[in-house]
């Protein structure tokens, strides 16, 4: 006998305890950046500057802000955007 499970697709986030919560706007916004900088800091570490060839070149790390900025837009969740901007523009009917 096949049993068939529900998934409910809601916008949580886990917590140590086993719980999820649901974050804020403001969560996600500081998510974004926490990974930003995670990616910058990775791919800066192991980068030189593509000008001077020095690394801890303030280019080197211009570029390298760019380059994780692109890391981090490529894995982000853009579904949750949909849903949020879809139920913004959704005309109420009464």
């Amino acid at each position: 006998m096949k049993t068939e499970t529900k998934h409910n697709h809601r916008i949580e986030a886990d917590t140590d305890k086993g719980k999820a919560i649901k974050l804020s706007p403001l969560g996600y916004i500081l998510k974004l950046i926490s990974k930003w900088i995670g990616f910058t800091g990775l791919y800066a570490a192991f980068s030189v500057c593509p000008f001077c060839g020095q690394p801890g070149c303030s280019v080197g790390v211009g570029s390298a802000s760019i380059v994780g900025a692109f890391f981090v837009l490529i894995l982000q969740d853009w579904k949750i955007l949909y849903i949020f901007l879809k139920e913004r523009i959704k005309p109420n009917n009464g």
